[in-house]
């Protein structure tokens, strides 16, 4: 009687025990062949920056390259819906921003980032600085407040995108200074910041990694950095704190994500090259250099902290009343 219910269990156990063990040969292998990185932004982001400067190290680490693949495009979006469908073999991750967390606020996605994603790691934040055409006659955030009022709809502020980090920062700098400033979305971080240096907008809040550059050389004036404590980088810039913006406080952080069904030991593996990665002392100083502050958390800790950012942004999105194109 007994072998007959195992020789009946045996056409159900047996595939399933292949694919367990299929899976196992799989991890231990891990990573066979080069591995695809999404970044869901332009080249020359915040992002981009930051995986750019990791790379080198990571497929070191790794023992395989990273090949990096932009793909732009509707807050991100779109590298989103490429990485949720990629094959779950861990070949294929994805980099990206903080947007991540408010797309779900702005459209009616046909994923769910808490859901159809797996968290590996944040890989990081980067302060944001606000900076301003130089035609505007504004040398600090009290002059540009002061110039706005007098001048209410006639200033306008540079986004990368409907719901981008920069808009619901331009929007919070709107209600916690009672100004009437026009938003202008653009497609990327680059060309936002290129038009405001060329003067088609008068205002831009971006990464400090590339903003700075831009400060530093007069195409821009950067008035202030948009976090409680002033940026190592940039000591002789105060915060929007200080400057008369009480507890005025956001950075753009990133992190990087799989498959939902990527295989646990995969996971582990790409965490652990990551956090090998980022703890490397080179690729510290570099990071540094920049102006970004390191993560590195476990993933599970990673999923949370996203779950909360979602929540939060929801709130942030709906306060200011924050509509998607379309």
């Amino acid at each position: 009687m007994r072998f007959h219910r195992i020789a009946r269990t045996l056409p159900v156990l047996l595939p399933l025990l292949s694919a367990v063990a299929h899976a196992q040969s799989g991890a231990e292998n891990y990573p066979a062949r080069p591995v695809r990185l999404i970044i869901p932004q332009a080249a020359g982001g915040a992002t981009d920056i930051f995986i750019r400067t990791v790379i080198p190290k990571l497929s070191e680490t790794l023992g395989q390259q990273v090949v990096v693949d932009n793909r732009p495009g509707a807050n991100g979006v779109i590298g989103d819906e490429m990485a949720v469908k990629a094959p779950a073999d861990g070949y294929t991750f994805m980099a990206n921003a903080i947007g991540i967390v408010m797309n779900p606020s702005l459209y009616k996605l046909n994923y769910d980032i808490t859901r159809d994603l797996q968290g590996v790691t944040r890989l990081g934040a980067i302060d944001m600085l606000i900076g301003i055409h130089p035609s505007v006659p504004a040398k600090s955030v009290a002059e540009l407040i002061s110039h706005a009022k007098a001048n209410p709809n006639k200033l306008n502020y540079a986004s990368f995108g409907i719901g981008s980090i920069s808009h619901v920062a331009g929007e919070m700098f709107k209600q916690a200074s009672g100004t009437q400033i026009v938003h202008v979305p653009f497609k990327s971080s680059p060309l936002a910041v290129q038009e405001t240096i060329g003067g088609q907008t008068h205002i831009v809040m971006g990464g400090i990694s590339y903003m700075l550059p831009q400060a530093r050389s007069g195409r821009l004036r950067g008035i202030a950095i948009t976090a409680m404590q002033r940026n190592s980088n940039a000591p002789d810039i105060p915060t929007a704190h200080e400057s008369g913006l009480p507890s005025f406080d956001i950075n753009a952080w990133f992190g990087t994500w799989v498959p939902a069904a990527v295989p646990k030991p995969v996971l582990a593996k790409l965490y652990d090259a990551m956090s090998k990665t980022l703890a490397a002392p080179d690729v510290r100083a570099a990071i540094d250099k920049h102006g970004y502050k390191i993560g590195g958390e476990p993933p599970e800790q990673f999923n949370q902290f996203v779950r909360r950012e979602v929540e939060k942004f929801a709130k942030v999105l709906k306060a200011a009343g924050i509509k998607p194109e379309g």
